[in-house]
């Protein structure tokens, strides 16, 4: 469904700091996983994919923030699951290796190919990787020395990116998306020789001084891409005050390299640091990283701030398809409230049991899905705000935006990650219309949100029992609704909505995350769900 499809895995990159940053957003495996999992290419089942989405956002955000990068992986792996469940179970690997690759080429890719364009891909990286940090050093050298003050514009930038010459990727050559190329490794999971190849893709060689580097702490680590991220918001200001005809002209990869230029330089020339250095001291640290709030938050604004550069280079959808979109995305947000609501009242009432309850929502969730030849163009959250940014002169383009939710829930998901976005039209929370709420009430709202999905957990997980032989129970649609059901004994307790309540959440952050009935009231609801999670995932 449109309201649930958002932002697109940005494209794989290798750079020394800022793109390697966003890379790991992507590579980071889930802290629930099993042990040697890498989750950005091994088979991810559902299950561990709301957990990590869980994890993320806790309970309010997964429930009310739909724009996120779990939701969009969980249908591409439901897809996936469901295709393979389609075929025979004596399918290997190299005849759906077939499918995707002709899908994508023409052409069928074999082992060797699929390794060459790795290892090559691996040498290309580096390569780039070494001019970019190169250039950035000498042009941070030469500004020190010469005292500029003006810096380097993006347009000029990106003129010395084309100096370079750097070459192109294999996958390019090959007439290959990073998403395919994902989907075909994932047909290789089990070989050795291949996932050793990928892995170098995503984690690739130090090329820093390990000296150097041993001096770099985890707390400067996190100093230095909390400066990136300042850097990179300047760099995404300029980049949008360019004219529209300006900005189309630039490749994606353009506007990578270029921003990762501009970002280099300042870190060189501003913090006295070599980026390949401060790469060297991430991997030092990385298991730590991993579970490092600040560090996590700085790498997602990353993330998001160059999926907005890269689309804000990209054309819009038609004003009258965008319209469109927003009143499908609208009205499906009102069918899911008015289901809900409808729901959880039967369900008190009585009039349907768990298991009732599941089944409906699971033929709610299925209807919502567009009908063959009715789809709609996939618009990722960035595509959304600069559409929107493009057409919000037109009084019916503002309208229906305000109508459809769409901002309330962009201006939600870049809170979740902190992002500070260039663009006005989000609206500041204190202009949010609904109850305010303290602090207090908000800790309280948690608690009763723990006993609430205990109580609806342990209905879920006796009904899911006792359904033995039938269908098993999907991991997504058992975790919502009793996320829904407990939601709206919350709301209907306090007469106060999911988004109400997560909204005061943002307003009150600074105190509630130092309240640990807070944090703990969190923690056991994500504990309590991942018990759902679970038990889905051995059911099937």
């Amino acid at each position: 469904a449109q309201a649930a499809r958002l932002l697109a895995p940005p494209p794989c990159a290798a750079f020394p700091l800022l793109l390697s940053a966003r890379a790991r957003t992507r590579a980071r495996p889930s802290p629930h996983a099993p042990q040697g999992s890498w989750s950005s290419l091994a088979a991810m089942s559902e299950v561990t994919l709301f957990i990590e989405k869980l994890h993320r956002y806790g309970i309010l955000g997964v429930g009310v923030i739909c724009d996120s990068l779990t939701t969009l992986q969980l249908a591409e792996v439901s897809i996936h699951e469901s295709k393979l469940a389609s075929t025979k179970e004596d399918i290997n690997a190299t005849r759906l290796n077939a499918a995707i690759s002709r899908e994508c080429t023409g052409q069928q890719l074999t082992r060797q190919q699929i390794l060459e364009i790795l290892t090559e891909t691996v040498r290309v990286q580096g390569i780039v990787q070494q001019e970019v940090s190169v250039l950035a050093r000498k042009l941070a050298k030469e500004k020190s020395e010469k005292k500029k003050r003006k810096n380097l514009s993006f347009v000029d930038g990106h003129k010395k990116i084309q100096d370079l010459r750097l070459p192109r990727e294999p996958l390019e050559d090959h007439g290959l998306t990073e998403n395919a190329f994902q989907r075909i490794l994932l047909q290789y999971e089990d070989d050795e020789e291949v996932m050793a190849c990928a892995q170098k893709l995503l984690h690739p060689v130090g090329k820093g001084d390990p000296e150097r580097a041993q001096g770099i702490t985890m707390d400067r680590i996190v100093e230095i891409h909390q400066f990136m991220v300042l850097e990179m918001q300047k760099v995404l200001q300029e980049f949008l005050q360019l004219p529209q005809d300006v900005r189309r002209s630039f490749t994606s990869k353009g506007c990578e390299t270029t921003a990762e230029l501009l970002v280099s330089i300042a870190v060189e020339q501003q913090l006295s640091v070599r980026c390949e250095d401060v790469e060297q001291a991430v991997i030092k640290y990385e298991e730590a990283l991993q579970g490092h709030p600040e560090f996590t938050r700085c790498t997602e604004q990353l993330a998001n701030m160059m999926q907005h550069l890269i689309g804000a280079a990209q054309p819009r959808v038609q004003k009258a398809e965008f319209l469109q979109i927003l009143r499908q995305m609208g009205e499906n947000m009102r069918k899911a409230k008015a289901f809900a609501k409808k729901l959880y009242e039967d369900y008190r009432a009585k009039t349907c049991n768990m298991a009732d309850a599941y089944q409906r929502f699971e033929s709610f969730s299925e209807a919502q899905q567009p009908a063959d030849g009715a789809e709609l163009p996939d618009l990722s959250s960035v595509e959304m705000q600069l559409c929107y940014d493009e057409y919000r002169d037109d009084a019916e383009v503002r309208q229906i935006w305000e109508q459809s939710g769409v901002g309330s829930n962009l201006m939600m998901q870049a809170m979740m990650v902190g992002t500070s976005r260039s663009s006005s039209s989000a609206p500041a929370l204190e202009d949010k219309k609904g109850r305010k709420l303290k602090s207090s009430e908000v800790v309280e709202m948690q608690e009763l949100m723990v006993d609430e999905l205990k109580r609806t957990t342990e209905a879920a997980v006796t009904a899911c029992k006792q359904g033995a032989g039938k269908p098993p129970w999907k991991a997504e649609v058992a975790i919502q609704m009793v996320q829904a059901l407990a939601s709206a004994a919350v709301e209907r307790r306090y007469g106060t909505s999911a988004e109400e309540m997560t909204l005061a959440g943002f307003q009150h952050a600074a105190s509630l995350q130092k309240n640990e009935r807070f944090v703990r009231a969190t923690e056991k609801q994500q504990e309590i769900l991942m018990t759902v999670a679970k038990l889905c995932n051995n059911e099937s």
